[in-house]
Parts: C-alpha cells; sequence; structure tokens
C-alpha cells in the first residue's frame, strides 16, 4: 500500500514554526513522517508560489496519518500567528541526476547503486553511455584520452521517504550529481 504525503506551508516565523514542529514530534511521539523542506534537498520554488506567496512561507511535507494532528494544532496555535497557506496532495517525488568517471571501481559502486533500488523507487530516463578505447592505458588524470568511461544521466521517482533516503546515498558519492527533489502536485 502506498503512502499518502502532503505538502503543507504555513505562513509565520520560521525559527518558532520549527520549534513547534519539533515540539509537536516529540510530544506525539512521531519518528519521522514530518519533513521540514528547508533542512533537506528539496525544490520547493513552484512557480505559483513565486507570483503569490509573500513573507515567510515554510514548507512541510508529512504523511497522511500524521496531517490530521499537525493541521488541528497549528490552527489552535492561533497565538503564535500561524496561518496555514497549503494543504495538498503529493501526486509524485522525484530527482534527476548524472554522473561522469574513469574509475571503473566508482562506475562499479555507482551501477551497484541504480541497480538495487528498494521497492518504491523507480528509475525512469535511465541514459548511461559505457566507453572502453583499447588503445588507451591506464587511468591518467590529465590524460586526453582514458581507457574507460562512464557518464550518464536518469531520473529516480517514487516514495518521497525512501526518495529522501536514497538521495542522500547517491550524494555521499563524489562523481555524481544529485538535483534536489521536485514535488507534484494532484
Amino acid at each position: 500500500m502506498a503512502v499518502t504525503y502532503h505538502e503543507i506551508v504555513v505562513k509565520g516565523n520560521g525559527k518558532l514554526l520549527k520549534g513547534f514542529v519539533r515540539g509537536y514530534q516529540v510530544g506525539r511521539a512521531i519518528e519521522g513522517g514530518l519533513y521540514y523542506c528547508a533542512d533537506h534537498p528539496i525544490d520547493t520554488r513552484h512557480l505559483k508560489d513565486l507570483l503569490t506567496l509573500h513573507g515567510d512561507h515554510i514548507h512541510l511535507i508529512c504523511r497522511a496519518r500524521v496531517r490530521d494532528g499537525f493541521v488541528a494544532a497549528i490552527e489552535q496555535a492561533a497565538d503564535l500567528e500561524f496561518e496555514l497557506v497549503l494543504d495538498v496532495v503529493v501526486a509524485g517525488t522525484s530527482f534527476e541526476f548524472e554522473f561522469d568517471t574513469y574509475s571503473r571501481d566508482v562506475a562499479s559502486e555507482i551501477k551497484k547503486l541504480l541497480e538495487t533500488l528498494s521497492t518504491g523507487l523507480e528509475l525512469v530516463a535511465y541514459d548511461p553511455k559505457e566507453t572502453i578505447d583499447a588503445k588507451a592505458r591506464g587511468t591518467e588524470l590529465y590524460s586526453p584520452v582514458h581507457e574507460y568511461r562512464l557518464r550518464g544521466r536518469g531520473k529516480v521517482a517514487g516514495d518521497f521517504e525512501q526518495l529522501l533516503s536514497f538521495h542522500a546515498t547517491l550524494a555521499t558519492n563524489t562523481f555524481v550529481e544529485a538535483g534536489d527533489i521536485s514535488i507534484e502536485h494532484e
């Protein structure tokens, strides 16, 4: 069964809201399920936001099972002057990546990561290009020709929390450039 997520935007003091969110999580003994977007590589700059939102707007992603209680808590905290600006179901999440390496060992690591995606994630539009030049010998950093090269690009899509974890793993490889996570609404 797929997990449903909501993107919630709250207008108000950012530092106060961050403390409020953490207090809510601790008070309700919630592990995960509520993510402060500024703490993660999540693209929250939607075009309509740029045109309509002014002032401090804090973006959060939360699981549907956490949403009702959290929204009620925001509404009950009227004295903190929080305003719920947006509450929409997330239709999908994804991020694009690209890589380029002349090392067979690094290429093997990248291939292994991309071949062993967890359930709930899928590789979309993956375009790897592996080149082997038998005339070139060894790996020379400043050589105009290399014996081996793997480069490619693609997109990973799926469950938000699994995607967030996989993004962090992929981004630890210095030969991989992982873009921010994009959020699509229904």
